[in-house]
């Protein structure tokens, strides 16, 4: 978590705050423990206190302007993007970092129906 706080420290405020956080877990020495905490029987708690890393503030996401939606879309992104990078985990890394981030965030700005064509 240190790693992660020391990262984003340093970053600017941009949508991509979730995909530098996950550049942050991809490195070697935190695999094992992502791993572990990311598993099956990994930790609901480790995902929560991660969500809390990423902080409101440091999102600027392109989203509706609406008071009681904007927790939903800011949910919506964080979980989805965690979930990802863990099925991306369980897989093995079956992308390259480069393929793999690149998905994500053109799952963000255009969709899935993006690959329907390819």
């Amino acid at each position: 978590m240190n790693d992660i706080k020391e990262e984003l420290a340093k970053k600017e405020l941009s949508m991509h705050t979730v995909q530098d956080a996950l550049h942050c877990l991809d490195k070697k020495e935190h695999l094992l423990v992502l791993n572990a905490l990311l598993g099956d029987y990994g930790s609901p708690r480790f995902l929560k206190r991660l969500k809390k890393e990423i902080t409101l503030h440091q999102l600027e996401l392109n989203v509706p302007q609406n008071p009681s939606l904007t927790p939903y879309f800011i949910e919506f992104y964080l979980s989805t993007s965690l979930s990802l990078f863990r099925l991306w985990l369980q897989r093995q890394k079956d992308l390259s970092s480069e393929e793999f981030f690149k998905l994500v965030d053109n799952l963000y700005s255009k969709g899935v129906t993006s690959y329907s064509n390819e």
